[in-house]
């Protein structure tokens, strides 16, 4: 497939990062060190402005099967997009923030030639809210349209998940996928040991949510939540919120800005303050939330809060972070999640492109979900899956037809089997390998 990425920021270098192996990519962007971090990469790189058309077909739009246009700016994203269907491309994306352009995560405005639009902020502020599903979750994704869930929690000292792995019981739906320890990610083996503020990943068939909620003792929900930051994270996330029942305070710095949520948001308090000032979060009882969000636009003011509100006791605490290099850096000092705008962007991104439901990345790029479907010729048919896969890979499920089966050491795959596949960076090839045909 011949694929035009405009923006080599973030977004598309990630997507570029995933797709080049397998696909022939053109990377247009405007600024010359953007386009020099693509040197080692197998690319085609063009330095220039996306919405100009004689960079377009130098690129090669007119051959082109996807047109993918997220640099930083709105206009040029829309309108490279409009003249690549204009000539003949059949799938456009445009990332877009401006609130006018759109409202939801992810849209259609197919009348304008555009196939996907795609808002990050929104896209972040959802998976947030996702987040709430039980008080220890962290991450909840759903998968297979809604018939598998993707989960990872932070263990407490009071949760039935601790010691030897080879001794804890999941309900029967559920698989533990990868284990992060301060920071070291790794697919879980017979001889680990699970301890308090360890983060554990899992995949589950849907219907095994409430089981799983009994376990862990959390059929009560927690209601209390701030929100630091009222930019279109914050003021989406805040919405959502209010939808779940959650009683919300919202910290924004600008008057003006408090004004405009107010008029919006009935049901959630406005405090016109700094969300780094410690005398405003004490007042405001932070310590006493089930959950903290800090979704300002810089990194240093989103660490900070998180490190004050900590100290003051939140029992959990999210928070955007806009570099992805300084995810770890947070989770290092405390924070529960610290979440890219850009990852999460690439994942959808990649999910429209790839043609599958799920292609998830973790903990700071070192590990990936893959929704890998076994076509009639793939190496893996009639195989026995667990000892196909590589190490540091695990199978986490198996949909075939309508049924959702948790491969043991006796799974043969069958053409039309939607395998899940959690594995370490080095690993992920040598999956994918196995499904070409």
């Amino acid at each position: 497939m011949h694929i035009i990425i405009a923006g080599a920021g973030e977004v598309g270098f990630l997507v570029a990062s995933e797709l080049s192996e397998e696909h022939d990519i053109t990377m247009i962007d405007k600024d010359l060190e953007a386009c020099s971090r693509l040197a080692e990469m197998d690319v085609k790189v063009l330095q220039g402005n996306a919405a100009n058309v004689r960079i377009l077909l130098e690129a090669g739009i007119k051959q082109a099967d996807l047109m993918l246009a997220v640099t930083g700016n709105d206009e040029v994203n829309v309108i490279a997009c409009i003249i690549a269907a204009h000539i003949g491309v059949t799938q456009t994306i445009a990332r877009a923030s401006n609130p006018e352009y759109i409202d939801r995560p992810v849209q259609h405005r197919k009348e304008i030639g555009i196939s996907y639009m795609i808002c990050p902020e929104l896209v972040l502020a959802e998976q947030m809210a996702q987040s709430l599903y039980f008080p220890s979750m962290l991450m909840n994704r759903e998968l297979a349209g809604g018939r598998l869930q993707l989960m990872e929690f932070k263990i407490d000292e009071d949760m039935p998940f601790q010691g030897p792995i080879k001794d804890i019981e999941l309900p029967k739906s559920c698989r533990m996928l990868a284990l992060n320890k301060a920071g070291n990610i790794s697919i879980p083996s017979a001889g680990d040991n699970i301890m308090p503020k360890d983060h554990m990943i899992i995949i589950c068939k849907s219907e095994a949510l409430s089981e799983l909620r009994g376990i862990l003792g959390e059929e009560g929900s927690r209601h209390k939540a701030m929100i630091v930051g009222g930019g279109m994270v914050g003021f989406y996330l805040a919405g959502r919120l209010e939808r779940m029942g959650f009683d919300v305070k919202l910290v924004e710095i600008n008057q003006q800005r408090c004004h405009e949520i107010a008029d919006v948001l009935s049901k959630t308090m406005i405090l016109c303050g700094d969300g780094t000032d410690i005398s405003l979060l004490k007042e405001e009882q932070a310590g006493e939330m089930d959950v903290v969000f800090a979704v300002t636009g810089v990194d240093e003011k989103n660490l900070l809060c998180s490190l004050l509100v900590k100290q003051l006791g939140t029992k959990k605490i999210l928070s955007r972070v806009n570099r992805m290099t300084y995810a770890n850096l947070f989770e290092l000092v405390g924070v529960d999640k610290a979440i890219s705008p850009g990852q999460v962007t690439a994942d959808v991104v990649l999910q429209k492109v790839l043609g599958v439901e799920e292609v998830v990345t973790l903990s700071d790029e070192r590990i990936e979900l893959m929704d890998i479907m076994a076509k009639d010729n793939s190496k893996i048919v009639g195989k026995n899956l667990i000892r196909m896969l590589p190490a540091e890979s695990i199978a986490g499920m198996v949909l075939r037809g309508e049924t959702s089966i948790i491969p043991d050491e006796h799974l043969r795959v069958e053409k039309g089997d939607r395998v899940f596949v959690m594995a370490m960076l080095p690993a992920v090839s040598k999956v994918k390998k196995l499904f070409v045909a």
